[in-house]
């Protein structure tokens, strides 16, 4: 018979890539993890983890994604009976692409412990792609993106929207201008994110379109961590401008490029789900955000952001 302590393991040794940090995460010891495992793979009839890699295996897989969402389920009761009588309590784990976290997590946490303190919340960064295939395992409730390629099994709704520009030195050729398009980029070096990511096959398409080639200097999977290297002056990059903080903004060169659609941010969150009463408070807080200008204003959203009704 299944044991919901030998589910807690074996995501517990997913979560956190061996058995000793599993232990440690659970509050036991590592021969209660190997002993939850062995019962649990003793009960489906197959190994579930590599014990060479530490890596689940293709059973193993298969057997923890329903374990998240069982898991998920039994949570949502106490959470769900709370929220009946008007205290809301739980523990909600949401991701968010790294550029919206940098502003939009500590607003958050603060109207949350406002209005529900007994809420907490888990935040984890992570690009798209990442928080995309975290949704769907159930390891988040729901993550703020730009549109998940999956909207077979994931729904998606469109916050905000913000301008990408040019990020580079004060020192560079472009720095001065006011505006660019894209063809002033011909061959120049350039931080960009991997073929493959949205927000580079966006961008590429637009290059083929007006016949221009982007050359990469270095390709990175992170617009937080482009735009950082492009402070430090590696190289110039395209980002949206909420990756720039305020205090940086004298200290570069910021210039627009027209011609390039803005990026759209919104809420990816598994369809069909009958999310608890914790989800639920979570994601009316943040709905309000991107839909009030009252709380826009009130915790000074970065520059270029324009809501989406």
């Amino acid at each position: 018979m299944i044991e919901l302590r030998q589910l807690r393991a074996l995501l517990a040794i997913e979560d956190f890539k061996s058995f000793s940090q599993a232990a440690h995460a659970l509050g036991t010891v590592q021969s209660n993890i190997s002993a939850h495992l062995s019962r649990l793979e003793d009960s489906v009839g197959a190994i579930l983890i590599d014990r060479k890699s530490g890596s689940l295996t293709q059973e193993g897989r298969a057997v923890a994604l329903r374990a998240r969402r069982l898991l998920t389920e039994l949570d949502a009761i106490d959470s769900d009976i709370s929220g009946l009588k008007n205290d809301v309590r739980g523990r909600v784990r949401i991701g968010m692409v790294g550029t919206v976290a940098r502003w939009f997590v500590p607003p958050l946490i603060n109207e949350l412990s406002l209005r529900h303190p007994n809420l907490k919340i888990e935040v984890a960064e992570g690009t798209t792609s990442a928080l995309e295939a975290r949704v769907y395992s159930n390891a988040f409730e729901f993550a703020i993106m730009t549109r998940p390629t999956n909207t077979d099994e994931l729904a998606f709704r469109a916050a905000f929207e913000e301008p990408l520009v040019l990020i580079t030195t004060k020192e560079h050729r472009l720095a001065n201008r006011e505006a660019i398009t894209l063809a002033d980029l011909d061959n120049e070096p350039l931080l960009l994110p991997p073929r493959g990511t949205q927000f580079r096959d966006q961008i590429e398409l637009i290059a083929t379109q007006v016949g221009i080639t982007l050359q990469p200097k270095a390709e990175i999977d992170g617009i937080r961590l482009l735009a950082s290297m492009a402070f430090d002056g590696f190289a110039p990059t395209i980002a949206p401008t909420s990756a720039i903080p305020d205090f940086m903004v004298e200290r570069l060169g910021i210039v627009e490029i027209t011609g390039l659609p803005p990026r759209r941010v919104g809420i990816a969150r598994r369809k069909r789900v009958a999310h608890s009463a914790a989800v639920k408070t979570v994601l009316d807080i943040v709905d309000e955000f991107f839909s009030s200008s009252k709380l826009a204003h009130r915790y000074k959203f970065p520059r270029g952001i324009r809501q989406i009704p």
